[in-house]
Order: structure tokens, then sequence, then C-alpha cells
């Protein structure tokens, strides 16, 4: 198992065999490099700890435990674990301010303790046997044991309306992921229970001034920014050019003392390079700045890619990541980014439209279900700018919010014929809204649909793309946005200060006019994304007409409408790939995780 997680840790592999239980660990050293070895134990030597991640006020904690009367031997993070749980428990999560996938063993109990970060920044994977319980930080490493490989059917269909699979699910039927802000307990090899720790709530609202609020809202993020830059190792910035990550550099340049060291990812398509906005910051900012530009051939690090996230996952997004960590890691052990901007801020384009909609829903619903019907029948008009998501707005005018936003968040959504004969009669998967609405407290539309991002898309995702890409590169990433305290903060705040009119992330934009540059502030959001569609139609061909063109028959896909939906990008220059991407990656995950072998080597690339 350990071998196969090499990539995650590098510099060190740590084992113990404690009689009820053995841990393991593969270390990327960040926090006291030479002394923390793990797993580590308390003075008595009855209590172990594991983790992968970061425990970001570590030191506040230590300092506590020591007036506590307790006693460590290093300044790991790690240490504090064992000694934090002699004092609370099963409920010392709540105490952590990090991100972190980790493991307690009381040996004095017989009891095993798994939990995972709130947000899921960290991944935790498990499956439960006749011998006991296995855990890993992938779903590679559990492959390695004699599991069933039995397929959840019920994964695949989220799969193919989402393009991810989310927790407590996986793809395979014999192993479960922890849900973020969930503590998982074990006695002896059984489980005992699963709860959660924490649960964002956007209730009650703080009322306050803009000024308070922008305070505040200053306050929280240079916070969050000083405290992901402890480290004994070197650092740096992943930066897009866009709001959030520029935001993020921004702030670590206030608080170093040299220059800030930036990646940035482009494309030799400048439809979906950002390479120049980000040399707007790393000029504003005298940033040590570094480029790799990603061509078509870029996706043969894809069958790499597939095994590490070990089930289906369709953000092609995830191998220009992949590059700027590589690219980053020959510098940098760790590199900070703006994951969650646009879930704590309001900044994606769907959260405009759903006011908008909500503004229209006085037309009668007939006039609105014309005018969709319309919608749908004309071509796709790739050549128009901006007409393609109007478009794709007027097609929702005629649906419920819950139906839109299905819609706008999903890849079939309105093309249920792809789905092959064992998805049929299976039920459509939960968009979280509902999730949403009975643990979030959400106070209007707009919190709803935030509190779904935080709880679905970003954690099934957009932290599994950062994670598995990330650490293929042995490198750490880590997201200032979500710390947790800040993530509260600004669940409580109103909606305008979100989303106001026209205008996204208000609050964000209006604290860093004067500090970044007009031209990132004032530029419409792009996204990070890749030209899949022109390197599926070119250099990516051969392996579309192999992968999904050429698949088997396994029931999950319609195979007709598979080959319509490829024959259409072929033939299309604006079919931007998306719904074959999903396809390819789907078959290319049977190929090289469910059918390969237990022995085959998974290296990075």
């Amino acid at each position: 198992m350990l071998a196969r997680l090499e990539h995650r840790g590098p510099d060190e592999e740590g084992l113990a065999n404690l009689g009820g239980a053995s841990l393991g660990v593969r270390r990327l050293a960040i926090i006291d490099v030479l002394h923390g070895h793990q797993p580590m134990a308390n003075e008595s030597g009855d209590i172990f700890a594991i983790q992968n991640g970061e425990l970001y006020n570590y030191r506040e904690l230590r300092a506590d435990l020591l007036r506590k009367g307790h006693s460590f031997e290093t300044d790991s993070d790690t240490e504090i674990l064992p000694h934090l749980y002699e004092d609370h428990g099963a409920d010392f999560p709540r105490h952590i301010r990090g991100m972190f996938a980790l493991a307690v063993w009381d040996a004095r109990t017989s009891t095993l303790v798994l939990t995972r970060d709130r947000l899921g920044k960290k991944p935790l994977v498990y499956a439960e046997t006749d011998e006991g319980v296995a855990f890993a930080s992938e779903i590679q490493a559990l492959l390695t044991l004699p599991l069933s490989r039995e397929v959840d059917d019920g994964a695949i269909r989220e799969y193919l309306s989402y393009g991810y699979v989310r927790a407590p699910a996986t793809a395979f039927r014999s192993i479960r992921s922890l849900r973020p802000g969930h503590t998982r307990v074990y006695r002896d090899g059984r489980e005992a229970s699963e709860t959660p720790y924490w649960r964002i709530a956007f209730s009650p609202k703080e009322r306050m001034a803009e000024p308070e609020a922008l305070e505040r809202l200053r306050t929280a993020i240079a916070e969050s920014v000083r405290l992901r830059l402890i480290s004994d190792v070197p650092l740096g910035a992943f930066l897009s050019g866009g709001i959030d990550s520029s935001t993020v550099v921004a702030f670590m340049a206030q608080e170093s003392n040299a220059a800030v060291r930036t990646y940035s990812v482009g494309f030799a398509d400048e439809d979906y390079s950002e390479l120049r906005y980000a040399r707007l910051v790393a000029d504003r900012f005298s940033t040590d700045h570094h480029e790799f530009v990603v061509e078509a051939d870029a996706a043969a690090v894809l069958p790499m890619l597939v095994r590490h996230v070990g089930q289906p996952f369709a953000d092609a997004s995830i191998v220009p990541t992949y590059y700027v960590a590589k690219t980053a890691r020959q510098h940098v052990t760790v590199a900070l980014n703006g994951d969650g901007g646009d879930e704590l801020f309001a900044g994606y384009t769907r959260y405009r439209a759903a006011l908008l909609a909500g503004r229209l829903g006085a037309i009668p619903r007939p006039v609105r279900s014309a005018a969709a019907a319309v919608a749908r029948g004309l071509p796709e008009p790739g050549w128009i700018p901006g007409a393609r998501p109007a478009r794709r707005f007027a097609m929702t005018l005629g649906m419920t919010n819950d139906e839109r936003y299905r819609r706008w968040t999903g890849f079939f959504a309105d093309d249920p014929a792809i789905l092959g004969e064992r998805m049929r009669d299976l039920p459509e998967p939960a968009t979280g809204l509902d999730e949403a609405r009975a643990d979030a407290q959400p106070a209007d539309g707009l919190d709803e649909m935030l509190g779904a991002d935080l709880r679905a898309y970003l954690p099934g995702d957009l932290l599994v793309k950062m994670d598995i890409a990330a650490m293929a590169a042995s490198l750490e990433g880590r997201s200032p946005f979500l710390d947790h305290e800040l993530v509260e903060l600004m669940a409580r705040l109103p909606s305008e200060l979100k989303l106001r009119g026209r205008t996204s992330k208000y609050l964000l934009r209006r604290l860093m006019r004067g500090v970044l540059p007009d031209e990132i502030l004032d530029r419409s959001k792009m996204g990070f994304g890749a030209p899949i569609g022109r390197w599926l139609r070119g250099p990516l061909r051969g392996l579309v007409e192999d992968a999904v063109l050429g698949a088997p028959d396994r029931g999950y896909v319609d195979r007709r409408r598979a080959r319509e939906v490829t024959e259409r990008l072929f033939s299309s220059p604006t079919d931007n790939g998306l719904l074959v991407w999903n396809l390819l990656t789907l078959e290319l995950w049977f190929r090289y995780v469910v059918e390969a072998p237990a022995t085959a080597e998974y290296t990075s690339a």
C-alpha cells in the first residue's frame, strides 16, 4: 500500500505494527524536517497518530498542551495529535485549524479514529473487511488488497451527471470515502460511529456596514495567508491571473520579506491562456515568476492521473494543474492557491443567472417554457461572443430552481439518451441543494447554491483536482480561502455583499481595488480550463477513436449516442469537447484501474 503512495511522501516511509493496528505513512517533510517522523506517540506510548496535511494552529495548541503538563520531543505538528486526543477524545478535530486526513490509534481501548478536515481538502478512503478496516489517501493503495472491484452503478450515474463521485460513495462498492468534517470511530476493527464535527451555516446573518465587512475580510484573509506561510521548506503560489489567486499573492507579498515565487500555466491557444494577466500581477508585486505552456500532447499524463484519482473524474483542468505543480516542484515544496474563492464570494456565472431567472419568474411559465423550447431548437452559436451562455440560460427559463441548477452544473442533464441500460432505472443524483437547505440554514437562493457548491462541487471536483494533481508532483497545495474561520465569516455575511447586480465577488473586488491592477478586477471571469475540444479533434483523436468509439458496451453508456456525440465533436470546431472528455475518462478508468492487475506499478510522470 505504501509503495502506491510514494508520490505523496517521497521523503520518508514510516510503519509501525501496534498489535491491534498497523499504521503506515509516506511523508512529505515540511514541518520539522529532521525530526517529524511518523507515526508519533504520546509520552506513555499508547496513543499513536499519523496524518496527511498540515495543522496551521499547531504552535498555539502545543503551547496550551505544554501548560497542561504534556511533553514533546519534536516541533512537528503531527506530535500534538496524540496529546490532543488524550485531552478531548474523538472530539479533538474541533480544535484543529488546517487541512488533514488523519488516524489516531488508542491502544488502551483498541480504538481507531479516522477524521478529515472540514472542507475536504485532504482525501481519506477506507474499506471494511472481515479482517478489519483498511484506509488510505488514494483508492489505488486500497486496491493492492484482495478487495472486490465491483463497480457501484449509482456512483457511475452520478459521474455521468456531474463528472465526479461524491463522498461517502466511491466508484467501487467495497470502498467508501469519509465525508468532509466527519469523524469515524472503530473499536476492535468494528464500526462504532460516524459523526459530523462541523457544518457550514449561513444563518444567522451578521449585519454590518460595508466598511466593517471590508476590514473583517481583510483581517481574515491576512491571518489565513500568514498561517499558511508556516513552513521549514521553500514555498510559492499558483498564479492564474484571476482575482482569487492574485489576491493570495498580494497578501503573500505583504507578509514576505523575499520575493514571492509564482507559477503559471498557459496554452498556445490564446482563447484559453491567462498568462498575460498573471504577468500583470507578477509585475505588480515583483514576484519571482515562472511559466509553463501546456502543449496538446500534455494529456499523455492522463493514465497516471486516472490511476491517482482512482475513480472516474472528468475535470480536464487536472492536466494543466498537474503541469503547473510539476513546474513549481522544481523550486518549492508548498504552493498556495486561490481555491474556494468562487464558492465563498459568489464568483460563478450561474449565481448571477439564477438571480436574473428569479426576476423573470413573474413572466407566466407557459411563455418562459415556449422561449426555452425555441432556444433548444437553435444551433450552437459558437462563433458569436456570449451567445452560447445566453442560449443555455434561455433553455432554463421554463424550469424550477432545482432543475435549472442541475442543468447548469451537469454534463448530460439535457441528454438522457446517453445513459446505457444499467443507468436508465436509477434515480437522478442529488444536486446538493436539498442538503444545503436542510443543514446550512440558507437565507436565500444564493445561499442555497453556495451551500450546495461547498458541500458537493468543491470537495467532489475542485479539491480532488488540486490534491491529486499537486501530490502527483509531490507538492503540497494550501488554500487560504478555505480556512474554516474565513468560510464561516463569509457564509454569515448578507448576499448583497457577495453578489450585487451584475458584480460578482463584490466585497472581494472592493477590498482589492487599488491593490490589484484594474485589468484584473474588471475582466470577465474566464475559469481555469483547457482547450480539450481542439486536443480531442487533433492529437488525441486516435485515443478518442480507440477509447470512446472502440469501447466495449459495458451498459453504462448508450453506444449509438456516444458515437453521435463524438462525431459531432469531430465535425464541429465550436464543440468544447466536455461530453466526449467525460466518456473518455470513464473508459480510461475501466482500463487503468478496474481491469488493471493489483500488482501493476503506478508511477508519476
